[in-house]
């Protein structure tokens, strides 16, 4: 292991694939400092809050995940023993002609109390600069120095790990022909996502419901959330747009987008919708990786820079994970 000199390592983004690439190193010994921009850890498995009411919650990224492999798998059951994860058994549908059941994957699994409880589970015990947007990279003779948006110095790191979305990734991976080819590649769908709570339940024969684009409705998916274990009392439900309408409106304000998307919620569920209590909208510029790099991750050892996330090894958290742990051992292993 080539950790003896300049040995610190950070990573750019607290995501499942920046997070498990952090947890990964630092069981291993090497000093890890995460950076990102956002408030908490989490990424596209981040949980929103009402504010003045922090009980009622959204999952308005990710809304499940399943576990094939077995390394993730092993690690999933752990986090269903520690209650941060557990099964979600609601009825899924694609609703097309019908709403006919969706096959199932196998398993689903959610995060609790929110999505966020299983990355809040691996980020326990790392080091995390939150609220830190990470501007550009200098290179040193030490390896890497960090600076954020307002200039300030972040401080010199041996290795980095580029754990955002391939377009935010670009600027930083400059030091490395390799590593800005695979980030470069990178393409992304956008989503918006609508946040709705009702003063009553929807009438709904389902918990959830992949929309067909054919059937000319803006969404893609909906669920109702509080149907999750562990959430808070009420009736919440996360209706994302599909990537073609999302896209068509991606410059749209959330107040425009949000009331739009709750009218066509009554078309999927072919019954008027209650009263919104409140009704919000957040927009996903690089919600679903569109062009994948084969790849499990990519790393180069002469810059002493690395790229993981969910578009090397699949759209799916699962791939993700498997993705900042692969990156992970290869830079013990370099």
């Amino acid at each position: 292991m080539a950790f003896e000199s300049g040995g610190s390592v950070a990573v750019v983004g607290a995501g499942i694939a920046g997070l498990a690439c952090a947890a990964s190193l630092q069981s291993s010994g090497v000093r890890v400092v995460v950076f990102d921009k956002a408030r908490g850890p989490g990424g596209r498995m981040s949980t929103r809050r009402l504010e003045t009411d922090r009980t009622q919650t959204w999952d308005h990224g990710a809304q499940f995940f399943t576990a094939r492999d077995p390394g993730f798998a092993a690690h999933v059951a752990a986090w269903v023993t520690a209650g941060v994860v557990a099964s979600w058994t609601g009825r899924v549908v694609r609703w097309g002609h019908e709403a006919a059941p969706e096959p199932s994957p196998g398993e689903r699994f959610v995060g609790v109390p929110g999505m966020s409880g299983a990355l809040a589970a691996l980020a326990d015990g790392l080091t995390l600069r939150l609220k830190t947007r990470v501007e550009r990279l200098e290179r040193v003779p030490q390896g890497h120095r960090l600076i954020d948006e307002n200039g300030h110095d972040l401080g010199i790191f041996g290795r980095v790990v580029l754990a955002v979305p391939g377009p935010q990734a670009v600027p930083l991976a400059q030091a490395s022909t390799a590593v800005t080819a695979a980030v470069a590649s990178l393409a992304y769908a956008p989503c918006w996502a609508a946040m709705v709570a009702f003063d009553a339940p929807v009438s709904a024969a389902f918990d959830a419901a992949f929309v067909e684009e054919r059937r000319g409705s803006p969404l893609g998916f909906v669920a109702r959330d509080s149907s999750k274990p562990g959430r808070g009392p009420g009736e919440r439900w996360v209706l994302h747009a599909g990537p073609a309408w999302s896209a068509a409106h991606l410059e749209d304000t959330a107040d425009e987008v949000a009331p739009a998307l709750l009218d066509a919620l009554e078309r999927v569920t072919e019954s008027p919708s209650p009263s919104a209590r409140s009704l919000s909208a957040h927009r996903w510029r690089y919600a679903l990786p569109t062009s994948m790099h084969p790849a499990r991750c990519v790393y180069d050892a002469a810059a002493q820079l690395g790229a993981c996330g969910d578009a090397f090894d699949g759209a799916r958290v699962e791939g993700a994970w498997l993705s900042g742990r692969a990156l992970a051992q290869a830079m013990l292993t370099a």
